[in-house]
């Protein structure tokens, strides 16, 4: 029941005004309060207009939440704070959704990835908020992918830069 009302809410959000190519951002798993503003801020700051946080816990939970919710209406942004990286699914319906493993992912060139989105209508990307991120069980919610030529995992505010970067400049020309 609550999880209609939370669609019906996002449906009169996105209905209100025009959304750039839908990429949508998760970052599911984290305690950091830090790592979850950063990661907000990334979000933002590349134009992007929805972030959606699961399984918080900890200072990201109790300190972490409020700052980027004022972050996110400062920006007139979404911010959306879920239990689990299935109810994001469900709730949002991307088109694709893409969890960025370095364990489970396959290893592919930016450019591969960013092709593999460029024609989606509507793009859930999703990244591990903690160590080891994500696991076996959230990577078999989409496509597990991981940038090639890193030889460990860099952090999911990195990841996430790498990747989103060229992505919004490829949707940019060409829209």
């Amino acid at each position: 029941m609550l999880l209609n009302g939370f669609k019906r809410l996002l449906a009169s959000v996105t209905e209100a005004g025009p959304v750039m190519a839908e990429i949508l951002v998760a970052m599911h798993d984290v305690s950091s309060a830090q790592r979850l503003i950063d990661m907000a801020r990334l979000v933002y700051g590349l134009g992007l207009k929805q972030f959606i946080a699961t399984k918080l816990y900890g200072a990201a939970a109790s300190s972490g939440v409020p700052d980027v919710m004022r972050l996110a209406l400062r920006l007139n942004r979404g911010f959306y704070v879920l239990p689990h990286v299935r109810d994001a699914v469900e709730a949002f319906n991307p088109s694709k959704v893409i969890i960025v493993s370095h364990d489970y992912g396959e290893s592919l060139p930016i450019s591969e990835i960013v092709a593999r989105l460029s024609n989606e209508k509507k793009v859930l990307l999703v990244f591990g908020g903690s160590e080891p991120a994500p696991g076996k069980d959230i990577a078999g919610l989409g496509e597990a992918v991981y940038p090639t030529n890193l030889e460990t995992r860099i952090g999911p505010v990195a990841e996430a830069a790498i990747i989103l970067y060229p992505l919004v400049a490829s949707l940019s020309k060409s829209s």
